[in-house]
């Protein structure tokens, strides 16, 4: 049906689900609709739950796992990704992918 390639079976059976049979999971305290059960999870979890996740090292706090590892990286570990066609230098990866989609 696509292009899509997984590693793991559990993958492509998300995928499948998600793009080709058009399965979701509505929120039954809101409107949100997800299209795979973990992103219904984190929903609920950050905004019916009010699960955060403090920095240990400043008072940053989070709503989501992802997004403290995120910050950690950096602004506490340096981790940068440097264009390699410009001198451009990000802080997250997909700011990488959208300043070369933009600029180059």
């Amino acid at each position: 049906q696509c292009d899509f390639i997984a590693a793991h079976a559990k993958t492509l059976k998300r995928h499948k689900e998600s793009k080709h049979e058009g399965v979701r999971y509505p929120c039954d305290q809101c409107d949100y609709i997800a299209a795979q059960a973990r992103n219904l999870k984190r929903h609920k979890e950050s905004k019916h739950e009010g699960v955060r996740y403090p920095c240990d090292q400043c008072d940053y706090i989070a709503a989501q796992a992802r997004n403290l590892k995120r910050h950690k990286e950096s602004k506490h570990e340096g981790v940068r990704y440097p264009c390699d066609k410009c001198e451009h230098i990000a802080t997250r990866a997909e700011h990488l992918k959208a300043h070369k989609e933009r600029k180059h």
